[in-house]
């Protein structure tokens, strides 16, 4: 482990990170209703949830193992580790209403508050993986236990600039499942849900399904180019094409009427 991008990663992306966007957003729309440890504890939440579902990479390995063909394992082996992702920001939203009760369903009455808070608990889940995986890359054993195998390691300034634009891939996934979560109980449009649960995932189908091709067909112009230029081309067009998926779908979300009341109210002071 190299000493000082190890505490850039721990101190900077794990501390800094989140504080700077908790301390920007904390006071917009309906999250000033939230206090800091709500949003602490929601945060460790989406942290924690990284590693507790890991375990699934014992089955998606032996997926694998079993039938090593491009198309399944970008179409089954991949999707299947897209959906306990985006599940995992999902179940990290329900557990922070369980646990704020009306405070928490009210963030979701707000496309602006369920887009911000969304995009929070992706962050945080973000930063899990991060930090994760650089314990797993120092500790060789731990590769076993969670089913991986890890091609590079987590604690070199190549890593750092590539987790900087992972954690908000990540974040970005969170925002679309938090609209999501805006339709069903903002709109009643329960559907909804399903198909920003699903855009979500297949946003990460294409972030992930580069790197698969680039496994399989690396003497393909497309694999030769990403691999060439991951840092400075590749990862920061995806991360644009996030941001324009995340900003057509909040466009394209209707604002509930109790929204419309709140800011005529404001409009009237």
């Amino acid at each position: 482990m190299k000493t000082l991008p190890a505490l850039v990663l721990f101190i900077g992306i794990g501390i800094i990170v989140p504080t700077i966007y908790y301390l920007i957003f904390r006071k917009k729309a309906l999250l000033d209703e939230i206090p800091a440890w709500l949003w602490s504890i929601t945060g460790v939440i989406a942290f924690v949830f990284f590693p507790a579902f890991l375990f699934r990479k014992h089955w998606e390995k032996a997926m694998v193992m079993a039938y090593n063909k491009f198309w399944f394992v970008l179409g089954v082996v991949q999707m299947d580790n897209n959906f306990w992702e985006t599940l995992a920001k999902l179940l990290t939203i329900i557990v922070f209403i369980a646990i704020a009760r009306e405070r928490g369903k009210a963030i979701f009455t707000r496309k602006s508050s369920a887009t911000v808070f969304g995009y929070w608990v992706g962050l945080c889940y973000g930063v899990g993986e991060a930090i994760t995986l650089s314990i797993i890359g120092c500790v060789p054993v731990l590769n076993r236990i969670f089913g991986i195998n890890l091609f590079m390691y987590f604690t070199t300034w190549y890593a750092l600039w590539e987790r900087a634009y992972a954690i908000q891939l990540h974040a970005i996934i969170g925002a679309l499942v938090g609209l999501g979560v805006y339709h069903w109980h903002g709109l009643a449009k329960r559907a909804w849900l399903v198909v920003f649960f699903v855009i979500g995932m297949l946003y990460h189908e294409l972030v992930d399904g580069l790197i698969i091709v680039m496994m399989y067909y690396p003497k393909l112009w497309l694999s030769k180019f990403v691999s060439a230029n991951i840092y400075t081309i590749t990862l920061p067009i995806l991360l644009v094409i996030g941001y324009l998926i995340l900003f057509i779908a909040y466009r394209a979300s209707k604002t509930t009427m109790l929204n419309q009341e709140i800011t005529e109210k404001k409009g009237d002071k």
